[in-house]
């Protein structure tokens, strides 16, 4: 059964739910997340045309190297973030589910009900709620990233001062990856299919 699913299926209230961990958000439907996924990807594009711009006669290197920030932050972001809900899936569902299967064929010992193979409500919630919590590694990861392409970007030959350069780059960099974080906080980033 897909996350997909399994989120149809938890009757999670539009306006979401406040919980003792957090506030958890309704995810919307696969295909928004998909759409923002892919529009978040083409923000990054337009972020390193945007600011390669602003200089005006930036060499094609020196403008890819713009460009490669907000990639980075784009991709190492949902890269991590994917990692993370990957080993808490597999921590929390599947390693679970590998011990009873182990007992079953080895110990030949039988799962007192179905409820041990599947996950309660109350787990998935969780699950989905630390999942949308993981989303602010694309905030943690822009820092860092965008820290170096501003430094990058100060040994580059440009009519504006490479100082302005670096806060720019930097600074976008940043405002990219709390919007990226905003958002999959919000459930906007797809789930990895377990």
């Amino acid at each position: 059964m897909s996350m997909e699913n399994k989120r149809n299926n938890l009757d999670i209230p539009a306006e979401g739910m406040d919980m003792p961990k957090g506030y958890l958000y309704n995810p919307p439907k696969q295909g928004r997340q998909v759409l923002f996924l892919v529009g978040a990807f083409f923000t990054a594009i337009f972020l390193g045309w945007l600011v390669s711009s602003i200089p005006g006669d930036l060499s094609g290197v020196a403008s890819g190297v713009i460009y490669f920030v907000f990639l980075l932050v784009f991709f190492l972001g949902y890269g991590l973030w994917v990692s993370l809900v990957s080993v808490m899936l597999f921590s929390s569902v599947k390693w679970p589910l590998i011990k009873i299967f182990v007992k079953f064929f080895v110990r030949k010992e039988k799962p007192s009900s179905m409820s041990e193979l599947l996950p309660e409500r109350e787990k998935i919630i969780e699950l989905l709620l630390r999942s949308q919590k993981y989303s602010r590694t694309f905030f943690i990861l822009s820092w860092p990233i965008g820290f170096a392409g501003g430094l990058a970007t100060m040994f580059m030959k440009t009519s504006i001062n490479s100082a302005y350069l670096f806060v720019i780059v930097m600074m976008c960099a940043v405002i990219y990856g709390f919007a990226l974080s905003y958002f999959g906080r919000r459930g906007y980033m797809p789930l990895p299919e377990e």
